[in-house]
């Protein structure tokens, strides 16, 4: 099981699509549970996954060492990169995954989250890297009007530091914006010329560490899958700072996703259904994200819309297997290469 636990609602940056800090009110700022009484609730899992969250995470360092010093488990950070140093190195060294918020190149990058902010990130991933951090440094993306997905992927896929990269597209938590328009003129063409490289460099025996497209053909190839993805409200809950347990951590400020607290433990469970359960992409998707799929944010024209962009993206990407396997037999790629992620580390797959 994963269990996400939010260190704190507060953040130090405020990027556009976002809008930074959580007010108090929806997720506090400080904890007032005890670590015993975490150690309790996930005591009884014989492989726990434990994520920090936030906010941004790394304001409440304290919170983050305690747990780590408290708790054998799987350990995983979602962090913006900009505090990287209230942590000590040894810490570091014991993250299984750590996932650094940047959003492609620099001049993208700054015009989400500020300016000088792809500067700080990536000296902290390369810092990361030279004090010999040797889990899984993943880049996370947000994807907006000004992303163009082949270039923005492709220049953190080769900038160094980053083991793998993921995105996630900015819709449905924002107002509407032209999504389609975007998609048909960037987002799709740039999808295509991205499997196309993915292709290429495997013939050459590398295996670009693009998180949607290893999890859409880990599925393919080894048949395992979650609904949604990401595991929330089934495999996967959050903790919020004063105790209580959420089936998706972005989930909040409404009452479907709260499904017990650490003193009662997990009351239920939370599922994706139709129209996606019958729909044959289901197995690839899994529902895409609990959160959108209960929500409805931009009406149900905009959930088909985000839905047959994410039919096209599972196309793309199976439209590659053919190859794929030849390289396996040939002997050029292995299969293993391609089973990512090997746990929940909170990428989420589907775009």
């Amino acid at each position: 099981m994963l269990y996400i636990l939010f260190t704190t609602g507060a953040c130090n940056l405020r990027c556009t699509y976002c809008g930074g800090s959580i007010p108090r009110e929806l997720v506090p700022w400080s904890i007032s549970y005890s670590v015993e009484e975490l150690r309790k609730f996930i005591g009884k899992d014989p492989d726990p996954i434990i994520a920090f969250y936030g906010g941004e995470p790394l304001l409440n360092p304290d919170f983050i060492m305690e747990v780590m010093d408290s708790l054998e488990a799987k350990f995983v950070i979602q962090t913006n990169g900009t505090l990287v140093k209230r942590l000590p190195v040894d810490y570091w060294m014991r993250f299984d995954a750590v996932l650094m918020s940047i959003d492609g190149r620099k001049e993208v990058n700054d015009l989400y989250r500020g300016k000088g902010n792809y500067d700080r990130v990536v000296e902290a991933a390369k810092w990361l890297k030279e004090m010999g951090f040797k889990g899984d440094l993943i880049a996370r993306m947000a994807l907006w009007y000004a992303s163009d997905v082949y270039e923005d992927v492709k220049h953190l896929l080769y900038l160094g530091p980053f083991d793998h990269v993921h995105w996630q597209l900015n819709v449905v938590w924002t107002e509407r914006w032209d999504f389609e328009g975007w998609a048909r003129s960037s987002y799709l063409p740039g999808i295509k010329k991205l499997v196309d490289l993915w292709i290429e460099e495997m013939g050459k025996g590398v295996v670009l560490g693009i998180v949607p497209f290893l999890g859409i053909m880990k599925v393919e190839l080894f048949n395992e899958w979650t609904a949604p993805p990401c595991g929330a409200g089934v495999e996967s809950f959050s903790v919020l700072p004063d105790g209580r347990i959420l089936a998706c951590p972005i989930a909040f400020d409404v009452s479907w996703s709260l499904v017990g607290d650490l003193r009662r433990g997990i009351e239920r469970k939370v599922f994706i259904g139709e129209p996606c359960t019958s729909c044959p992409y289901f197995k690839y998707c899994g529902g895409r994200c609990l959160y959108a799929y209960k929500e409805r944010l931009w009406g149900e024209e905009g959930f088909r819309s985000i839905c047959d962009i994410t039919k096209r993206t599972i196309d793309y990407v199976l439209s590659a297997k053919k190859r794929i396997l030849s390289l396996i037999r040939e002997g050029v790629i292995t299969k293993e290469q391609l089973y990512y992620p090997p746990f929940n580390n909170t990428t989420e797959i589907i775009p």
